[in-house]
């Protein structure tokens, strides 16, 4: 009787510290946080040499995918040797007046516009028109697919431009990737391959997205630079939003560089609930990753 008393106290000492370590775990507080919401969340951190996912499932992209358009186009400026402030011709025939263009307020067909003002458009506006004519310039979806494929990110499925994913709600499950994997790619091709200029420039403009301010960044302290590129769908017939979607960078109070994606996807819930659930779960990760 006093050998089972030995080992059964050790035992439940054990089970009461794996309890407690799961119940402070980042999981439960996800867990907890997504619980009786009407969607399916995927999420990531990568910060130094701490890794973490919820639910490793592949997210339709939305326009998270135009932070992939924006890095072959660096690529090719940096191959080829051209430069941002090269000019291109936009045509009618280049442009839709019936999508999403900031860019169509301030300009008429044909003008000139710079290739860094058409990234600007791309990423810190989420411009569609932009947008397409930079995945033209850079060489077609076919190019930012290959371009992915020559560092190993095979994963990261990119096959619509904003054409057709405006033109066929159901395109709009074509660009998809697991949360992880873009902020693998985005850690990557921010911290090696890029040139400090470019990464400057990226950095610069993806820290000046105006869309998606009620998503991840409302969740973060006040101040804390934040450079991110956001996505959001069509609803389907039935009411289901296909995805709502934020991933960027955090720099940390000290200094150093936190990479966070929430992805909300089949969401019954309204724009406004979608955003506030990002936004909690975004506030979660940093509290997390701050006491590491």
């Amino acid at each position: 009787m006093k050998c089972s008393r030995l080992f059964i106290v050790p035992v439940l000492v054990l089970a009461f510290g794996i309890c407690v370590l799961y119940f402070n775990s980042l999981t439960f507080k996800i867990q907890k946080a997504v619980w009786g919401k009407d969607c399916t969340v995927t999420a990531a951190v990568i910060y130094n040499d701490y890794i973490w996912s919820y639910n490793s499932k592949k997210a339709p992209l939305l326009s998270v995918f135009k932070y992939f358009a924006a890095l072959k186009v660096l690529n090719k400026i940096k191959a080829e040797k051209c430069s941002l402030d090269d000019k291109i011709l936009v045509t009618e025939d280049m442009v839709s007046k019936t999508t999403y263009s900031p860019m169509l307020k301030k300009y008429a067909a044909p003008f000139k516009i710079s290739v860094a003002d058409l990234m600007k458009y791309m990423v810190s506006e989420s411009d569609n028109n932009a947008a397409d004519i930079l995945i033209e310039y850079a060489g077609g979806i076919e190019a930012i697919r290959s371009f992915l494929q020559t560092f190993d990110f095979d994963a990261i499925e990119i096959s619509a431009n904003e054409k057709m994913m405006n033109e066929d709600i159901g395109a709009q499950y074509l660009n998809k990737a697991r949360a992880f994997d873009v902020l693998l790619a985005m850690k990557f091709f921010r911290e090696t391959t890029m040139p400090d200029e470019q990464r400057a420039f990226l950095d610069k403009i993806m820290i000046k997205t105006v869309t998606g301010e009620d998503k991840i960044k409302a969740g973060l302290p006040e101040g804390v630079v934040f450079g991110h590129k956001t996505g959001s769908s069509s609803r389907k017939p039935d009411g289901v939003k296909i995805a709502d979607n934020d991933a960027g960078f955090v720099i940390l109070p000290n200094g150093k560089t936190c990479y966070m994606a929430v992805f909300v996807t089949e969401s019954k819930m309204s724009d406004k609930e979608n955003a506030a659930l990002i936004s909690e779960i975004s506030r979660i990760i940093y509290d997390e990753v701050n006491r590491k």
